[in-house]
């Protein structure tokens, strides 16, 4: 089809791209794109680092690249060694990402801009999720360019495109019969078949053009048939004719009588859909003249079809049935031979291909049944692309090599192995997956079995680390009090300062959520103090957040509810200048979210919808599912408070997908906001319904710090019930009072104090309501002012008025 569009549109001159996919590179990161770079640049095996550089240099200039970051990701992408004219690539892997992608669309639009595009894309079922990304971007921007841009894929391919607009869908049935007959035709150079063999023909072949040119011309060949002036004539009978089963077995029937040579078409199918002569050459057991031989034997076919010339030629399997049927001859046995001398030639004749594509290299290992080179090269791949910020692609080759690492011996080499894996493997997972799934929970349960024989102590700390997120996340978070504990302990033991920082903000944060404030303030402060942002920026890609600016958050929650309030503005503005720094979207996400919580505790509603409005655009940009969720959460309080309609259904949305990810933490704080805004629209019910449910879940696991909020809500919502209930709500003010200044917590302490002495001023109990609330008030500098204070004295002053 794309063939006789090119034909088409030959008379005015598009410029053509085209991204082939390939089955053995769908988890390759821009694999299409890095190929028609490299062949638009002109790159081969045999350039030297100087050669290489220059092609770039034409490249970039013919693309209208002049901005030299620019050419660095492109030369990062093609794999070219660093030139020191380029700077250096100082960003996180998910800026460089998508600036690389930002890159490739400004490229094809500034071709566009010169002449107009056809951009073809064959086989988009095989696509890389990085490369759909790409064309994602492209389609969302195509309006602006002079491209048509023809993507054809299997009909079990759902596009994330198949709502736009502006994008149309053509499906591809089976020929008519009528058009099966033109097709017949088109193959016998017009000469009429006898009736009845085109009618066998029609009737097996059922329409499909591969069957029907595939069978058309194994009749014609098979010399049962003569040719004449206009027709061909039947020599004998019918039955004769050779019409297999199905279009596999015609396939197979075809390779087959390649005779002898057959087996060179054997070796090219197991390289794969696409090979090269050098490749080929460098791997079966034939003499050049032989080898040319037969791959004019096999062009001539039409099994295959060749580019350019030898030796420098490729070829391309006419159908992937067709290298299928090729390789499916192939018995178990030299099968794998074959794959290993593919494997050992790429490596030791064509290494660069073992830099720029290791899956395939372990693709071929583990089909030649070697786990040890094969586990090698698929971890090399995952981090590769783990580097590139190219998660789900990363995730695809950590598991490879997991499953393969399962073939070699047990012992503590492979148990190490297994073990540097894990650990490498949590960054992706936990971008992809989200903290709180099963799978980290897998990762690192697994991790942490191994390191109790590892004398690594990095590997042990980051194992048990992912449990401890895991946990608290969750919020199961007994087990992650342990889990920290024991972070710091490590820590201490190895005087690692790496370790140190990360241990003293996880134990602070879990003290946090326990309702342990100060002992949260402490660790919390020796963590900030010890962080230092040139040391310690990587481990925000180790550890899927900077612990600078973690520390800063919570430490920006806790001084408030410590009534330390002067404090928290400038952590909370010093916290989003560094997130935005530091050009890591998910550290950006977390700190935009966390903000928003604490915006919403302090009832500022317009940072909070500012902050939650740029965390979702984000979020869905990345599919970090749980910081999408969070941020819909806190937004949906936002509009809520605003009077929108839409508010409240927002929350729940987002609290509903917050749980879908199987994460718990901070649902008391989020189910309070539910409860506040069921308060102010009287809905007395559901928002005692959303207090029960915050309890029980503090009771259960021991998320404690907003505790006292919760009996305050409570107390309020049954004050609004009945008369009947004003002893209960008058317990609750009461206990709400009791866990806060148990706690600390001034600032929770001064909301209860206020509820109760309004309470009690009701009931004409004024000296116990001044009693209770002049002392909370006392604790605050006079030059302080927040809404709750402001509130507080204003009740204060009412009763002593």
């Amino acid at each position: 089809m794309t063939l006789r569009l090119c034909d088409r549109l030959a008379d005015t001159h598009p410029q053509r791209i085209q991204f082939q996919c390939s089955p053995y590179h769908t988890n390759t990161a821009l694999y299409p794109a890095i190929n028609v770079l490299r062949e638009v640049a002109g790159l081969t095996s045999q350039d030297s680092q100087t050669a290489q550089l220059e092609k770039l240099d034409v490249l970039t200039r013919e693309s209208g690249i002049d901005n030299q970051e620019t050419v660095s990701l492109i030369a990062d992408l093609l794999s070219i060694p660093r030139d020191p004219r380029y700077p250096p690539l100082l960003m996180s892997a998910e800026k460089r990402k998508d600036m690389t992608l930002e890159a490739l669309v400004q490229r094809l639009h500034r071709l566009a801009d010169r002449s107009p595009v056809l951009f073809i894309v064959e086989d988009a079922h095989w696509l890389d999720p990085t490369t759909l990304d790409l064309l994602t971007r492209i389609i969302d921007r195509i309006g602006q360019m002079r491209v048509l841009l023809v993507i054809t894929f299997r009909p079990d391919f759902k596009p994330v495109w198949a709502d736009y607009s502006h994008v149309t869908f053509l499906t591809l049935s089976r020929l008519p019969r009528r058009q099966s007959a033109e097709l017949v035709a088109a193959l016998t150079g017009g000469k009429a078949l006898p009736p009845e063999v085109q009618q066998a023909i029609l009737a097996k072949t059922d329409g499909v053009p591969l069957y029907i040119e595939a069978l058309t011309e194994n009749v014609v060949e098979s010399g049962l048939l003569t040719e004449g002036n206009d027709a061909y004539t039947l020599k004998g009978a019918l039955k004769e004719l050779p019409i297999p089963d199905n279009l596999q077995a015609l396939l197979m029937e075809r390779v087959d009588r390649l005779g002898s040579t057959k087996d060179i078409v054997q070796t090219g199918a197991a390289i794969g859909r696409e090979f090269t002569y050098e490749l080929l050459q460098a791997t079966v057991e034939a003499t050049d003249s032989q080898l040319r031989q037969a791959l004019d034997l096999f062009v001539s076919s039409g099994l295959i079809f060749q580019e350019g010339e030898i030796p420098n030629a490729t070829y391309h399997f006419k159908h992937a049935l067709v290298q299928e049927a090729a390789y499916s001859t192939l018995p178990k046995k030299p099968r794998r031979l074959l794959h290993a001398r593919i494997a050992e030639a790429l490596e030791s004749r064509f290494p660069e291909r073992a830099t720029l594509e290791p899956e395939l290299l372990a693709y071929h290992y583990e089909q030649a049944g070697l786990a040890g080179p094969a586990v090698e090269y698929w971890f090399r791949a995952a981090r590769r692309d783990a580097e590139r910020s190219a998660n789900i692609e990363a995730l695809h080759h950590f598991t490879r090599a997991l499953d393969v690492l399962k073939d070699l011996p047990q012992g503590l080499e492979r148990d190490a192995l297994e073990l540097e894996i894990l650990i490498a493997r949590g960054a992706p997972l936990l971008s992809v997956k989200g903290y709180a799934s099963d799978d980290m929970e897998h990762n690192y349960r697994r991790a942490k079995d191994l390191s109790q024989e590892s004398s690594d102590p990095v590997h042990q700390f980051r194992a048990i680390w992912g449990l401890w997120v895991f946990h608290l996340v969750r919020g199961q978070l007994a087990e992650a009090c342990g889990l920290a504990e024991n972070l710091l302990a490590l820590a201490n033991r190895e005087q690692n300062l790496d370790l140190l920082v990360e241990a003293q903000r996880n134990l602070g944060t879990t003290y946090f959520y326990l309702g342990r404030f100060d002992e949260a303030k402490a660790h919390l402060l020796t963590a900030k103090s010890l962080y230092d942002p040139n040391q310690h920026r990587s481990h925000a890609v180790r550890y899927g957040q900077d612990p600078g600016i973690t520390s800063r958050i919570y430490l920006a929650r806790t001084l408030w509810i410590l009534g330390e309030v002067e404090q928290v503005e400038p952590l909370a503005l010093e916290a989003l200048g560094m997130a935005r720094k530091l050009e890591h979207p998910f550290t950006r996400v977390f700190t935009l979210c966390f903000l928003s919580w604490i915006y919403s505790t302090v009832r500022d509603v317009n940072r909070t919808r500012d902050l939650t409005t740029e965390a979702i655009a984000v979020a869905t940009q990345y599919s970090f599912e749980l910081g999408l969720a969070w941020a819909t959460t806190c937004q949906g309080w936002a509009l809520a408070e605003q009077g929108r309609e839409d508010g409240l259904g927002m929350l729940l949305h987002g609290l509903s997908a917050f749980r879908a990810t199987g994460a718990s933490i901070n649902s008391t704080h989020t189910l309070a906001l539910l409860a506040e805004i069921y308060l102010r629209h009287n809905r007395i019910d559901e928002g005692l319904g959303a207090i029960e449910d915050a309890q029980k879940f503090a009771s259960t696991w021991g998320e404690l710090f907003w505790q006292a909020e919760l009996f305050r809500l409570k107390g309020e919502l049954l004050l609004r019930q009945s008369d009947q209930s004003i002893p209960a709500a008058e317990q609750c003010l009461s206990d709400a009072l009791k866990v806060a200044q148990n706690q600390h917590a001034t600032m929770l302490e001064l909301r209860a104090a206020t509820s109760l002495a309004r309470f009690w001023e009701t009931r004409n109990k004024v000296d116990e309501a001044t009693r209770i609330l002049h002392p909370v008030c006392a604790k605050f500098h006079e030059g302080v002012e927040n809404r709750e204070l402001i509130e507080a004295r204003t009740v204060l002053d009412q009763l002593r008025g």
